[in-house]
C-alpha cells in the first residue's frame, strides 16, 4: 500500500476549501494489456478482468438501473474499459467510448465506437444526452478542465454520471493509508463526498441524486463484513467508500 497521510490531507482539503487533494502518481503504472488480462486487488488477489463482466455489472447496478429508465440515446462511456457497460446497451442506442488502452480499446469495439486516447483528442464536436465517467476522474491530473468540457459536450437536458472513491468515507477514515482505494498507484486526484458536492456544482452541474453502491454489490458479503473486526489489515469494501452522482447541467 502506499504511505499517504489521508487524514492529514483530507483535513486539509477541508480547511483551504480545495475541490481535492493531488498526490504524486507511482512511475511506471499504466493500464496496458497486462491489467486488463491480469490484475492484482489490493487483497492480493488474482482478477482475470476479461472474464469479470457480469460481475463488473453486478457492481455498477445504480448506473446500469439509471439507464433502464431512459430511452435510447447517444451516450459517450469515458473510460470505458472493456466495454462492460456499452455491452449492457442494446443497439438501438447510439455508442460511443474513450479509453486510453489499446488493448482495452479494441476489446470494446465489438460493444461501440471507441476513441483510444484522451479526452484532450477527442475528435469532432458532438453532444450526447449521456455522458458516464466512472471511476476515472481520480486518474486525472486536471479534473476542473475534464469537467469544464464534459458540460460543453452534454446536451441542454443530458445526463451526467460520475462515479469516484470518497476517501474521507467512514472507512478511509478508520483505516487511513490502509484504505484500500489508495492501493491503485495512478489514483492521484482524491475527492471527498463535500467537496465532489462542491465541485460539481461550481462548474455547472445540478446534483439530481448520489447513490453508494454497496448493498446490490457482489462486495456486500459475510466474508468481507468479518474483515471489518480487523484494524490492522487493508480495509474490506464497505458502504460509503464509493459514490456515485447523477447530474444535469445547473
Amino acid at each position: 500500500m502506499r504511505k499517504i497521510p489521508l487524514q492529514k490531507l483530507m483535513q486539509n482539503l477541508y480547511k483551504n476549501e480545495d475541490y481535492f487533494v493531488s498526490i504524486p502518481a507511482d512511475i511506471g503504472a499504466g493500464y496496458e494489456e497486462e491489467y486488463h488480462k491480469v490484475a492484482i486487488d489490493p487483497d492480493g488477489k488474482e482478477r482475470h478482468l476479461l472474464q469479470e463482466r457480469d460481475q463488473w455489472l453486478s457492481g455498477v447496478k445504480e448506473i446500469t438501473d439509471h439507464l433502464d429508465t431512459l430511452n435510447a440515446k447517444k451516450i459517450l462511456d469515458i473510460g470505458c474499459g472493456l466495454g462492460w457497460l456499452l455491452s449492457y446497451l442494446d443497439d438501438d442506442w447510439d455508442k460511443h467510448g474513450i479509453e486510453i488502452s489499446k488493448f482495452a480499446s479494441n476489446h470494446a469495439r465489438q460493444y461501440g465506437d471507441i476513441y483510444n486516447g484522451v479526452l484532450e483528442d477527442f475528435p469532432g464536436n458532438f453532444k450526447f444526452d449521456v455522458i458516464v465517467m466512472n471511476h476515472v476522474i481520480e486518474h486525472l491530473e486536471d479534473p476542473i478542465w475534464t469537467l469544464n468540457k464534459i458540460r460543453d459536450m452534454l446536451s441542454d437536458e443530458g445526463i451526467f454520471i460520475v462515479g469516484t472513491p470518497d476517501f474521507d468515507s467512514a472507512a478511509a477514515r478508520r483505516y487511513g493509508d490502509r484504505f484500500r482505494l489508495l492501493n491503485d498507484p495512478t489514483h492521484i486526484s482524491l475527492f471527498s463526498s463535500d467537496s465532489m458536492h462542491r465541485c460539481l456544482r461550481d462548474h455547472g452541474f445540478k446534483i439530481k441524486k448520489v447513490e453508494y453502491p454497496y448493498f446490490d454489490t457482489p462486495w456486500f458479503n459475510k466474508d468481507d463484513l468479518n474483515k471489518i473486526l480487523d484494524d490492522k489489515g487493508i480495509s474490506p469494501p464497505f458502504y460509503g467508500s464509493n459514490m456515485t452522482f447523477f447530474c444535469k447541467k445547473s
